[in-house]
């Protein structure tokens, strides 16, 4: 599978503070999103309060990673108009979410990697264990073949050796994306640890400084650096999320409708319909207490009337 890479910086006027912008992403932008179909997996890392202002300190306020079949530009046609309309959504939702300026310097704010995993500690994991991740671009002088390989066997041979560490991935920049100009980044590592107290202690392990110091050899800084736990938002068994909508009839939905603050869809005499509808043939994409969307014909995209 190919593996995608997003990290980003929270929109400081609509979302200012870590708590409502980490619900909001993994609770409606989030499941919003999986309805993607080519999505085959997607996994969020939302930035731990207290890991701030520690070593490692994160430089993103989360970090999405996507799993495809295959590389396909995301920019590339859809298979089908609810797929056009998903993304036309989703990337209308993205630009309330997350700090999308285009104001200098844009470096700390995004990255975009496409790349191919290379296990390198093949352990197992659990979602209460901490991840730390590093994204990456080599040092100039390097070319691509001799910055990967040294990655991929010296460095990754002395990533092995830090005490704590339960899985190591390495993830190698795609071909496929340079050539579209959208890499940001040449790749990214993936650790990690039982807890954040282990991140802490290997950083300040002796196998830790030799790893730091061949990587000073290897990677331009700064670097890009999330810590997290994993928050798995689709897997391979996912299936279609209709939101309660099979047990609700329409009274039931104007209901709801009223009770989450969605006046205008409430008084709406048809609304109810539709959404019942666009949920039987799986286009009721998300519907929270801070949006309801669907991708069929009745192109449904509100938010509650208190938030407006």
């Amino acid at each position: 599978m190919i593996k995608r890479l997003a990290p980003a910086q929270r929109h400081l006027t609509n979302r200012p503070d870590l708590v409502t912008f980490h619900h909001y992403w993994g609770e409606s932008h989030g499941p919003l999103f999986c309805n993607s179909p080519d999505l085959r997996r997607y996994v969020q890392h939302l930035t731990l309060l207290e890991a701030y202002g520690q070593d490692p300190a994160p430089t993103f306020d989360g970090v999405s990673m996507f799993w495809y079949d295959e590389y396909v530009p995301m920019d590339a046609p859809k298979a089908d108009r609810a797929a056009e309309v998903l993304y036309e959504e989703v990337l209308a939702d993205d630009e309330q979410l997350f700090d999308r300026s285009v104001g200098w310097p844009t470096h700390q704010k995004r990255a975009s990697v496409a790349a191919t995993e290379y296990v390198v500690v093949d352990g197992p994991t659990t979602p209460e264990m901490v991840k730390a991740i590093f994204i990456a671009s080599k040092l100039p002088g390097l070319t691509l073949a001799e910055f990967f390989d040294h990655w991929g066997d010296v460095h990754a041979a002395l990533g092995s050796r830090v005490p704590g560490l339960r899985r190591y991935v390495q993830n190698h920049g795609l071909a496929a994306a340079y050539a579209d100009g959208v890499q940001t980044h040449d790749g990214w590592s993936e650790l990690w640890f039982d807890d954040l107290a282990s991140l802490h202690a290997a950083v300040r392990s002796p196998a830790w400084q030799a790893l730091r110091e061949d990587g000073a050899t290897l990677f331009a800084q700064p670097m890009g650096v999330g810590v997290a736990r994993e928050r798995i938002q689709k897997d391979l068994d996912w299936t279609y999320d209709d939101w309660g909508v099979s047990g609700l009839d329409e009274a039931g939905i104007r209901r709801r409708l009223r009770d989450q603050g969605y006046v205008r869809l409430a008084e709406d005499p048809d609304a109810p319909a539709r959404i019942k509808a666009a949920a039987e043939r799986g286009a009721l994409a998300v519907w929270t207490d801070e949006h309801l969307v669907t991708i069929d014909d009745s192109r449904i995209s509100e938010r509650p009337d208190r938030n407006e």
